[in-house]
C-alpha cells in the first residue's frame, strides 16, 4: 500500500488466506480443527497462516477458534429464553466435549462459570422490558458520545440522563454518561470543572458493576477510566468486553487507543486497523484515524501523523481537540508556518487552550506529552 493510499483512508483488505479460513471455520465451530487442515483450506503453509492471523487479527488461528467458540457459547447462555437450555448442549454445540475444561476456560475468559451466566440470563428474562423511549434515547446517545465533541457530548449526556429517568436500572445510558463526563474533563468541553472527573468515575464504577454481559457498556466504562488515568482498570474492562464480543468495534477502538496511550505503536496500529475493517464508517472512523495518527506521532512519523489526524478531524470538525497533535506534528516536521496557521485556527475553536492545559489532558507516556507540548509551543500556543 502506498503512502497516498494510507492518507486517503483506503485500507488493506484481509489476505485471501484469512478470508478462506474464516469462511470455512464459520460452519465448523463445533468440530475439531487442525492447523494443517486449516492451512490447506487457506492455500498457504501453516506458518504463513499463523503469521497472517497474528498480523491482521492479533491472535493465532487456533486461538481465534477457541475465543470465538467461547464467545458463541456465552451468547447462547446469555440469550437463554427458556428453561430447556442447558450447559452440556451449549458446550457440545461449540466444540467442547470435556466439560471441566470448558468450565475452566469459560471462567478464565469471562470471570464467571457457565452456570452463573445461565442463572443471570434467566433472572434477566424475568425482569420488565426496558421502556421503548429509553431505548431510543440511549441508542441516539451512543452515536453522539462517540463523536467526541462539545456539542455532541452535551447531546449524549442529555439523552442518557433522560433515558435513566425512564429506566434507572438500564446500564448502557449510565456508561454513556460516564464516558461523556470524562470527555468533558479531559478535553475541557463546555467549561469543564474538577467535579466532572469524579462524576465520570462514580458512574463508570457503578456501570461496570452492572455490565457483566454488555460489551458496549464495558467499552464505554473503559474509556472513562482511561481518560481518568486509571489505565490498569481500563485495560481490565476492555479485555472483558473483547472476551464477551471478540468482534465488537466499540471494544476494539478502545483497545487500540489504550495501546496508543501506553506507547505500543505496533499494537495500536494493528488494533485500530482491525476496528477499521469492522466499522469503516462513523461514528468510529474519525476516532480510528486520529488514533492511528497518534501512534505515528509517538513513533516519530510526524508527516504520517499529520495526514491521518487531518483526515479524522476534517471528517468530524467538532473533534478539534485532536488538532493539538496535528499542530505539534506539523511543527516537528519543520513546517513551522503551517503549524502556526493550524494553531491560530485551533485557538479560535478552543480559546482556553494553553500548553499547560494540553499537558494535563491525556494519559499518553511522558515522552509523547513532552513532544506534544514542545510542538505546541513552537507553533505559538500560549504556555499558560
Amino acid at each position: 500500500m502506498t503512502e497516498s493510499d494510507n492518507a486517503s483512508g483506503r485500507r488493506q483488505p484481509l489476505p485471501a488466506s484469512i478470508v478462506q479460513a474464516l469462511d470455512w471455520l464459520s460452519t465448523r465451530l463445533d468440530e475439531p480443527v487442525q492447523l494443517e487442515t486449516l492451512a490447506a483450506v487457506a492455500g498457504v503453509r501453516p506458518r504463513t497462516l499463523q503469521l497472517h492471523f497474528r498480523e491482521h487479527l492479533g491472535t493465532t488461528p487456533l486461538g481465534w477458534v477457541r475465543r470465538t467458540r467461547l464467545a458463541r457459547a456465552r451468547e447462547q447462555l446469555a440469550a437463554a429464553g427458556d428453561d430447556a437450555t442447558n450447559i452440556t448442549d451449549v458446550a457440545l454445540a461449540n466444540g467442547f466435549n470435556q466439560f471441566g475444561r470448558f468450565a475452566a476456560r469459560y471462567r478464565n475468559q469471562f470471570g464467571e462459570l457457565p452456570s452463573q451466566t445461565l442463572r443471570g440470563a434467566r433472572t434477566h428474562r424475568d425482569m420488565p422490558e426496558i421502556d421503548d423511549e429509553a431505548l431510543r434515547l440511549t441508542w441516539r446517545a451512543v452515536a453522539s458520545a462517540f463523536a467526541v465533541g462539545p456539542r455532541s457530548c452535551g447531546a449524549a449526556l442529555a439523552d442518557a440522563e433522560q433515558a435513566l429517568e425512564r429506566a434507572p436500572d438500564y446500564v448502557l445510558p449510565k456508561a454513556i454518561a460516564a464516558w461523556c463526563w470524562s470527555q468533558r474533563a479531559a478535553h475541557n468541553f463546555n467549561g469543564a470543572s474538577s467535579s466532572d472527573r469524579i462524576r465520570a468515575l462514580t458512574l463508570a464504577d457503578e456501570a461496570a458493576r452492572l455490565a457483566s454481559h454488555d460489551a458496549i457498556a464495558l467499552s464505554l466504562c473503559s474509556g472513562a477510566q482511561t481518560l481518568a488515568r486509571r489505565l490498569p482498570e481500563a485495560d481490565r474492562l476492555i479485555e472483558s468486553a473483547l472476551a464477551l464480543d471478540p468482534w465488537s468495534p466499540w471494544a476494539w477502538v478502545r483497545r487500540g487507543w489504550l495501546s496508543a496511550y501506553a506507547g505500543d505503536d505496533d499494537g495500536a496500529l494493528r488494533e485500530l486497523q482491525i476496528t477499521l475493517r469492522l466499522m469503516p464508517f462513523e461514528p468510529l472512523r474519525h476516532l480510528i484515524f486520529i488514533g492511528i495518527g497518534c501512534a505515528h506521532f509517538n513513533a516519530g512519523r510526524y508527516e504520517r501523523a499529520v495526514h491521518w489526524i487531518r483526515d479524522g478531524t476534517e471528517a468530524v470538525p467538532e473533534s478539534f481537540w485532536a488538532e493539538r497533535v496535528l499542530v505539534a506534528a506539523a511543527a516537528h516536521t519543520g513546517a513551522r508556518d503551517e503549524a502556526r496557521r493550524h494553531a491560530r485556527r485551533l485557538l479560535r475553536k478552543d480559546g482556553d487552550l494553553t500548553v499547560a492545559v494540553a499537558r494535563e489532558a491525556w494519559p499518553f507516556r511522558a515522552s509523547f506529552m513532552e513532544r506534544l507540548c514542545d510542538g505546541l509551543a513552537v507553533a505559538g500556543v500560549p504556555k499558560h
